[in-house]
């Protein structure tokens, strides 16, 4: 019966054979291995971190009124320049001129009951120990002063009240916002009415991750590029490091960084909100080993390198330093012309 059946399928029996022999020499037969081989040599490494922001302004201030009522005079356009404290808007002040004429006019009738109780008990300095009082004229004379004094702070109250129903700006700059162009509607307290910025307090602020944030430092250089110009790159750098955390978009926690800007030009070339990307050079190498970051591996915690010494190839221990996306800079455990190979197996 078993000789019939390798009679019927001696055929495909030697293909099996053929096959699987086949598959055995190409599994364990040795195979070629080319080395692609690397020069270690000494040349500048520049260690970047990229990141991105958007510009923002030093100056910039929301006008208020401190108190509500008819918005009388309004003496500016969106987009206009002013100067410092030049006149933005009032509120219709007849109320508070009257009010404050007439807390005058009581400072004055306090101020004449207070002269005329002194000139009663012949006192003439505010050292009442020195004079012979009886405990009831010591009290009067105590509380004409008390009167005067305090109709002294009533008058420079409305003063105060005066000069918060007229508002003005705090620095030159640019009007880049104008809630209420025309006169004559209520405010309420707090209602913000108008914007200014100084275009040349502006600066990028970009926002760098809490792990890279040690390796930024002030004063380094920087390439900053916006969307608004793709084309062209200016060179900055970093003016201020904020102290205090904030929340990335992308989830965790960083830290926001100043850039300065190049002063602005006649049309204003840098507007508030511009978008854009920073790589500021964290640090910048002359004169250091060099090798790509494909030719270095890990193991067990320590850095390796396959070098090629004659004919024979040997694994080496060496120490790294600073890294970028494609090299890395050899501290230790490699000379310049030691050649570095990596495997590639045909």
């Amino acid at each position: 019966m078993f000789g019939k059946f390798l009679v019927n399928h001696w055929k495909k029996l030697v293909l099996l054979v053929v096959v699987v022999a086949g598959i055995a020499v190409w599994r364990f037969w040795p195979k070629s291995v080319e080395y692609r081989e690397y020069l270690v040599e000494r040349g500048p490494l520049q260690v970047t971190l990229s990141v991105s922001g958007a510009i923002k302004a030093e100056k910039q201030a929301d006008l208020v009124f401190q108190a509500g009522g008819r918005l009388a005079w309004v003496g500016i356009k969106k987009g206009d320049w002013v100067n410092q404290w030049q006149g933005i808007a009032s509120l219709d002040q007849r109320t508070v001129q009257k009010n404050l004429e007439k807390e005058l006019n009581d400072y004055l009738k306090t101020r004449w009951d207070f002269q005329g109780n002194r000139e009663t008990y012949n006192v003439t300095t505010d050292d009442l120990d020195r004079y012979t009082l009886t405990p009831a004229v010591r009290r009067l004379l105590e509380k004409s002063q008390f009167d005067l004094n305090n109709a002294v702070l009533d008058v420079e109250i409305q003063t105060v009240a005066k000069e918060f129903s007229s508002l003005s700006s705090p620095f030159a700059g640019l009007v880049t916002d104008l809630k209420f162009p025309n006169p004559g509607i209520n405010i309420t307290a707090g209602a913000v009415i108008a914007t200014i910025v100084d275009p040349d307090s502006l600066y990028f602020e970009a926002q760098v991750d809490e792990v890279d944030i040690a390796r930024v430092r002030v004063g380094a250089p920087v390439k900053l590029v916006l969307d608004a110009y793709p084309e062209e790159s200016i060179e900055a750098e970093v003016i201020e490091i904020n102290f205090s955390p904030l929340s990335l978009s992308g989830g965790g926690t960083g830290y926001a960084v100043k850039i300065g800007l190049p002063p602005q030009t006649n049309n204003l070339k840098y507007k508030l909100g511009m978008n854009g990307d920073a790589e500021i050079t964290v640090v910048k190498l002359e004169d250091v080993l060099i090798l790509p970051q494909e030719a270095v591996s890990q193991k067990d915690g320590q850095w390796l390198v396959k070098v090629r010494e004659g004919k024979q190839v040997g694994e080496r221990k060496i120490s790294i330093g600073w890294e970028t996306e494609d090299k890395v800079e050899i501290v230790s455990g490699l000379e310049a012309d030691d050649k570095v190979v990596i495997n590639e197996i045909k």
